[in-house]
């Protein structure tokens, strides 16, 4: 907008609405260039000069992030990418850390699942002093329990674990399931060699055993088998003692004296890819002494007893035995296509 030019000679109110509306006119052109001032001004804040090799330097505007968004300032821009890279490295260090923690969880799984090899075990249970919930295995601090005692043995298993029993009468079920061993020992904390296996029970009493598809070396040594008929039953027969779908178990100097020839009951059972040996043990009154099953390997030499209804039967298994004909009234007996070897004999 021009200003207005005064081309009348007199000075009158005409003159003067002429002066102040260039006045008028002079200010908004003032303002107009505080504005732009201001702005170039603002502009000025926040440009870097960038060297071009050969081209002249070029002013680059830097208040526009990489995403496109403007700030006012080229301090707000920065500040803003700064806060964000601390947020970003905050996050980065928290996530460091948990990753830290799951890390040595995993550590603590990995050396529960797989314990340092060759080293030893020795677990402790007492039903007179222990505890399942203060106990923590120790001789000094007993379980109560022997499941306890078994359900503290790692999956994947590279030590030599014994399991001592204290003298009492445990009515358990006692299971060991899906475990990889090298040696387990679940044992009387006495030493029973002494003690004639015919005439003497053994101090540790305890319902019944099983190990489940399991592997490795298992020793079952000074117990007894009782309350036979509370036994949790197995493939719906009850058992004092199993080894099914794997793992090689010794059975030494065990009783079984209570009568179970009224009820569908085996004192010894191996099944599958299992193997058992069993030594020096007392068998009274059994319905069944031994089964082996399917593919199952078992050496049952020399049994003590008397008054036994059958002595082992060998169901498409391998049965190795001396003649039992003095200790059950069916020594032996096979099904499908099981194998029963005596001294070389095959019967």
């Amino acid at each position: 907008m021009e200003l207005l030019k005064l081309i009348k000679n007199r000075i009158s109110s005409e003159w003067k609405k002429t002066f102040n509306e260039n006045v008028d006119i002079l200010n908004g052109i003032t303002r107009d260039q505080d504005q732009k001032i201001d702005v170039t001004n603002k502009r000025i804040d926040n440009v870097v000069l960038h060297s071009g090799g050969d081209s002249p330097n070029e002013i680059v505007d830097a208040r526009v992030n990489n995403k496109g968004e403007t700030f006012d300032t080229l301090e707000d821009r920065l500040l803003n990418a700064e806060n964000a890279h601390d947020l970003d490295i905050e996050l980065a260090n928290k996530q460091i850390s948990d990753n830290k923690d799951q890390l040595s969880q995993l550590n603590e799984v990995v050396r529960m699942l797989y314990n340092a090899a060759g080293s030893n075990i020795a677990i402790y249970v007492s039903k007179e002093r222990g505890s399942d919930v203060a106990g923590d295995g120790t001789q000094e601090k007993p379980f109560r329990t022997i499941q306890t005692a078994v359900n503290q043995i790692p999956l994947i298993n590279r030590s030599n674990t014994t399991i001592f029993i204290e003298d009492g009468t445990y009515l358990e079920d006692v299971r060991i399931s899906n475990c990889s061993a090298a040696v387990i020992h679940i044992r009387s904390i006495q030493n029973v060699d002494s003690l004639d296996i015919k005439t003497n029970i053994m101090p540790v009493k305890v319902r019944s055993i099983g190990f489940i598809y399991c592997q490795g070396y298992f020793n079952l040594y000074g117990l007894e088998l009782v309350d036979q008929v509370n036994v949790e039953n197995t493939f719906t027969t009850k058992m004092s003692i199993v080894c099914e779908q794997g793992g090689y178990l010794s059975v030494n100097r065990c009783g079984f004296r209570e009568n179970t020839k009224s009820f569908d009951h085996n004192a010894l059972y191996v099944g599958g890819n299992g193997q058992m040996s069993v030594y020096n043990c007392m068998f009274v009154n059994q319905n069944v002494m031994a089964k082996a099953n399917l593919m199952a390997d078992l050496n049952f030499q020399s049994p003590n007893g008397l008054g036994n209804s059958i002595g082992v039967i060998s169901s498409t298994a391998t049965v190795r035995t001396s003649n039992l004909s003095s200790v059950a009234a069916t020594p032996t007996k096979t099904e499908g296509n099981g194998l029963i070897i005596t001294k070389g004999t095959v019967l």
